[in-house]
């Protein structure tokens, strides 16, 4: 395992959404559209948003101005990832997709593709990152200490220490708990574009425990006209590991409908202006309660996934 450097030890700041991805959700001035819960839409180019000051430094000092020696910067963490994004955005629009007019399943309509093990690792690098490091995934790190100490909320710089402390890891042993093993499947959206937001669908939760057997699942928009699905099932047949899939307008509304239900203050699309619905207009993190949620009803039609199966589409 090769070692992680540290990032820099003044302030700076950290991008959740990194320019290399939000780039793609430019439009033809050069912006990206955020459009808040109450329906403000906010205008500016790519790198002014999705991010956060000192989002990724372990301060652990009582006082604000002091240090200790056991700050910590690990940005550098998501070096990796983001260095491969291009390559990995590059190759997904490369892959072959096609509609299946005749399809009588949705298991139908995903299309193998060919892949090597190194495709698939930076693959898995890249879009972890984005769960990892994401607003609703941070929340998760303060969550049960707020609710072991009764609900309240924690003062803001012992909360923000707490969360750092439990991002720090999460990368690591969340990409080497999926190695290159589960299922993948490419979404491509024709018709409607991708919305992004501060949460999207995963069940990536900090800290990521090492070596306890998840089956997670991951659906990320990482261009308006591509999302990424992946799970790793309980029983599946690992062979191919990796489809191409035609999503309808429709099912797209769908899969933008999720993001907003997981996103809490911030959603970011090219052109294509989303009606907000009532979830996201709450401004809270949220997740789907039942079975009604069409992520797991794509996961269960991938071919070789031997899972319980619903049909929502």
């Amino acid at each position: 395992m090769k070692a992680q450097r540290q990032g820099k030890t003044k302030s700076e700041k950290h991008h959740w959404w990194p320019e290399c991805v939000s780039q793609h959700w430019k439009n033809a001035d050069g912006k990206v559209h955020w459009l808040q819960p109450n329906g403000k839409v906010i205008t500016a180019p790519p790198k002014k948003f999705g991010c956060i000051g000192n989002g990724h430094y372990i301060k652990l000092a009582r006082n604000a101005g002091e240090t200790t020696p056991w700050d910590q910067n690990f940005e550098p963490f998501f070096d990796d990832a983001d260095s491969g994004f291009p390559s990995v955005i590059s190759w997904l629009q490369s892959l072959e997709r096609k509609d299946v007019p005749e399809a009588a399943t949705l298991t139908d309509r995903f299309i193998p593709q060919d892949s090597t093990d190194e495709q698939i690792a930076q693959l898995v690098e890249s879009i972890v990152s984005l769960a990892v490091r994401s607003p609703m995934q941070r929340q998760t790190g303060a969550r049960t200490a707020e609710a072991i100490r009764g609900g309240d909320r924690l003062p803001e710089r012992e909360r923000n220490t707490l969360i750092t402390l439990n991002m720090r890891d999460s990368q690591r042993t969340a990409v080497s708990q999926i190695g290159t093993r589960g299922k993948f499947a490419v979404l491509y959206s024709p018709e409607r574009e991708f919305i992004f937001g501060d949460g999207f669908f995963h069940n990536i939760r900090s800290p990521v425990q090492p070596y306890q057997l998840n089956s997670f699942k991951i659906l990320v928009p990482v261009t308006p006209e591509i999302c990424v699905l992946y799970v790793n099932p309980r029983q599946y047949n690992p062979v191919p590991r990796l489809f191409t899939f035609m999503v309808t307008a429709e099912e797209a509304d769908a899969l933008n409908g999720v993001v907003q239900i997981y996103s809490c203050d911030s959603i970011f699309y090219r052109s294509e202006k989303p009606e907000i619905i009532p979830d996201y207009a709450e401004g809270a993190h949220k997740e789907f309660s039942d079975s009604r949620n069409p992520v797991d009803t794509l996961i269960a039609a991938i071919p070789g996934n031997h899972s319980n199966r619903s049909i929502f589409f």
